[in-house]
Order: C-alpha cells, then sequence, then structure tokens
C-alpha cells in the first residue's frame, strides 16, 4: 500500500491544450466571402457550405469549429453572400418562441378586422426574414451562393 503522500501517476491530471477554437466572426465573414466567390460560388446545403468554410478556416487555424446555428447567425448580414431558406409546413407543435434560423426574437403580426378589433395571424423574425402563420413553418434546407452587395444574386 502507498504511502499517504504519494501519488499515483495513473491518477495524475495532465494538462492538456485546447481542443477547439472559435474563429473570430470577422474572420468567418471574410472566408465566407472567399468561398462563395473561389471555385464553387453556390452550395445547395448548409453542410456542405460549412464542411468548404471550415477547410477555409482550417488552413490558417486547425482547432477551428464552427456550428450550423452560429453560422447562420453570422452571415444573416454578410454583403456578398445570400443565405436562402426553404421551409415546411407542420400542422403539430406549438409556435416557436424564437427565430429558427437565427435566434431572434419573434413579433406577432397584427391584422385589423372589419369590427375594429385586432387579431394575431402569425409571428416575424425581428432580424431575418422568417415568419410563421397557424401552420408552423420549419426551415428544412438552407442555401448559400454568390450576392452582389444589395444582397441579390449576380447574373
Amino acid at each position: 500500500m502507498p504511502a499517504k503522500g504519494a501519488t499515483d501517476a495513473r491518477h495524475r491530471k495532465r494538462r492538456l491544450g485546447a481542443k477547439y477554437r472559435r474563429p473570430d466572426p470577422e474572420i468567418v465573414r471574410r472566408m465566407a466571402r472567399r468561398a462563395v466567390r473561389g471555385g464553387k460560388a453556390s452550395y445547395a446545403s448548409q453542410a456542405a457550405f460549412r464542411a468548404a468554410l471550415l477547410e477555409l478556416l482550417r488552413r490558417d487555424e486547425p482547432l477551428a469549429v464552427l456550428g450550423g446555428a452560429r453560422l447562420r447567425r453570422i452571415l444573416l448580414d454578410v454583403p456578398g453572400v445570400r443565405m436562402g431558406v426553404h421551409y415546411t409546413e407542420r400542422h403539430d407543435g406549438r409556435p416557436p418562441s424564437t427565430c429558427p434560423v437565427c435566434s431572434s426574437p419573434l413579433r406577432p403580426i397584427h391584422n385589423r378586422t372589419l369590427t375594429g378589433d385586432s387579431v394575431v395571424l402569425g409571428q416575424r423574425c425581428t432580424r431575418c426574414a422568417y415568419w410563421t402563420h397557424g401552420e408552423r413553418r420549419v426551415p428544412v434546407r438552407y442555401t448559400f451562393s454568390q450576392a452582389g452587395i444589395d444582397g441579390h444574386p449576380i447574373g
């Protein structure tokens, strides 16, 4: 039996270096513009775009990681990169409390009736173009392509 103060080498904790690094949003924006300008100018899915973007990011920082939700939030306002969203409608479930695209709060869409009352028709995101009505709209595919400074596709 080992003495009370002795330490066993197997139980000694060792400090490891960082396992991953989150790249700065400005670097992600710059690399995203580079990804849609050079080579393939449009990506049919978020997974394909994320893989191409990580390949560019990992040239400078091998431990770089980037999740899909963070990618969408960063690229929402980037000139030169257009993010398209395809939706499906679900009949079940509660309406979302936050935007499923960018995680921003949703505001109600009001309409005035002929009698002067106000009726809530659905919800609209405060940051992006997402909206939903009685049947819940759920994003199913994100596409990324090159866009002009005004956000419209080139060509």
